[in-house]
């Protein structure tokens, strides 16, 4: 049976509660033949049904129990059970950890699928999984260790001769020249343009506050807006959908954007400060400074995973540059520890600035 979206769809993506409360207690009553239950943001937000058998049956009986209710549904057919999926889980759960590469497991309601993350698994472990359920009951994604580029470090940009990729808060890379120079949205027509300034009037569940919304970069896919409002710099991402629709993905409000080269894959950026106990003098060429690694890494020791300093010496500053090679898999965010490096210079600091070399302008350095 093909699939059709009961309902008008509409701009938002909120679904009515009462409708969605129908539908639970539908699928409660139906767990023989449940296979999953989601939200489809594609289709506006249409809640989907998926069952195992005819799905016109259920179609028809949802539609009786939501008349007179603003609900958006459809119904689907699958392959698998939701209490088979459980199953699958429960036979692999005592195999989850890095000596057979499985890190996360989930159960993917779209996909029909129990969805299994693999970092770097060791010879012979899919095929051993591939034997332990039936592969058509899993998807598969697997992350392998990017290989980091040779020889010291080289991440800061000549900023005569290039334009780097950068990011800030909210904001997916983006050549720094698009970010330095946005262009406001009333001179772009473009339906995701006409979907922020929708979202922006009606003060929806995003929040998204007003002032002059600017377009920091749109391609066939993806678009990103940014303002600059009393709450702070603001942030708004949209995605086209499969029905050709613009919908909104993420958005935030912070300090401002401040912006920071983009790394090579497999690499982490490192926050360098000056150590307030040894602060820097005009004759000192070894700098003594703390750095640590911005991105969640599970609170460790960087050790041998720091990489650098990356030093560049002009007439009129130093900039410094630190990396740090990622941890394999996900990881938790608790807050990371410090780590004390001398950076030796060629020569004495004199009236030189010291600057983060990865801050675009580079940022000076300070004790904070």
């Amino acid at each position: 049976m093909g699939s059709r979206v009961e309902g008008n769809l509409g701009s938002g993506l909120n679904v009515d509660d009462d409708a969605m409360d129908v539908v639970l207690d539908y699928r409660r009553e139906h767990q023989e033949s449940h296979g999953g239950l989601w939200i489809d943001r594609d289709n506006g937000g249409a809640i989907v049904l998926a069952v195992t058998d005819d799905p016109e049956m259920h179609r028809q009986e949802l539609q009786d129990r939501l008349a007179g209710l603003d609900a958006v549904f459809d119904v689907i057919q699958v392959e698998f059970t939701t209490a088979e999926l459980a199953e699958v889980r429960e036979i692999l759960t005592s195999f989850m950890g890095p000596e057979f590469g499985l890190l996360v497991m989930g159960t993917s309601g779209s996909q029909n699928r129990v969805s299994l993350e693999f970092y770097d698994p060791p010879e012979g472990a899919l095929k051993m999984f591939a034997e332990l359920v039936d592969p058509r009951t899993v998807c598969v994604t697997i992350t392998r260790s990017p290989e980091l580029p040779d020889g010291p470090l080289a991440l800061i940009p000549d900023l005569e001769a290039e334009d780097p990729l950068v990011t800030c808060a909210g904001i997916p890379p983006v050549p720094f020249s698009k970010l330095s120079n946005p262009v406001p949205i009333d001179d772009v027509d473009h339906p995701a343009v006409e979907a922020l300034r929708t979202l922006v009037q009606q003060r929806s569940v995003w929040e998204l506050p007003d002032g002059d919304w600017q377009v920091i970069n749109i391609d066939e896919d993806h678009a990103t807006f940014a303002v600059t409002a009393s709450e702070g710099f603001g942030t708004a991402r949209f995605e086209r959908t499969s029905r050709d629709n613009w919908v909104i993905v993420g958005s935030g409000t912070g300090p401002p954007c401040e912006p920071v080269v983009v790394l090579p894959e497999g690499l982490n950026r490192v926050a360098i400060r000056l150590d307030r106990n040894s602060p820097p003098n005009p004759e000192d060429a070894a700098i003594h400074v703390l750095v640590t690694e911005e991105s969640c890494a599970s609170g460790r020791e960087m050790g041998d995973a720091l990489l650098g300093p990356q030093v560049i010496e002009t007439d009129e500053a130093v900039l410094v540059a630190f990396a740090a090679v990622s941890p394999i898999g996900p990881a938790e965010c608790p807050g990371n520890p410090s780590t004390p490096v001398t950076i030796q210079l060629s020569q004495p600091l004199g009236q030189r600035t010291l600057y983060d070399g990865l801050h675009v302008p580079p940022k000076p350095l300070t004790m904070e």
